[in-house]
């Protein structure tokens, strides 16, 4: 009990980072959500090379980006926040081999499906096309 004291200073800070990033995320997903096209878990995401330099910066971005939000989705299942929708996000911008399934595979839970869609559905936006109905 003695560390809680010594440290205050430092877990009230974390707590109230972790408020300002909820209050983010809950903002913000939403509206990231329904910018994506319908058909975005079933499009092919690869892209052409390009050997620009600006192409490189702006990949690089990206990955970087992509790569913050899948650890703030992480810290975000333990934590107050929409953890796994911001996992999902983190994955549609960062760019890596088998992308593609890992986010078919996590969106198309029905939990997360469902959630997808009414943030979708709050934007007047149609709800996503699953993968696995055009498969027949």
């Amino acid at each position: 009990m003695s560390w809680l004291q010594e440290y205050q200073l430092l877990i009230s800070l974390l707590a109230g980072v972790s408020l300002i990033l909820l209050a983010l995320t809950l903002l913000a997903t939403p509206w990231l959500v329904a910018q994506l096209p319908a058909d975005y878990l079933l499009a092919d995401q690869t892209e052409t090379a390009s050997r620009s330099m600006s192409r490189w910066i702006v990949l690089t971005i990206r990955c970087i980006a992509g790569m913050l939000l899948m650890l703030l989705g992480i810290v975000m299942m333990v934590t107050p926040g929409p953890g796994l929708i911001v996992l999902l996000l983190g994955i549609s911008i960062a760019r890596f081999p088998g992308k593609q399934r890992l986010l078919v595979f996590l969106a198309t839970r029905p939990s997360v499906f469902q959630s997808l869609n009414w943030m979708r559905k709050r934007y007047d936006k149609p709800p996503f096309v699953a993968p696995h109905t055009t498969l027949q």
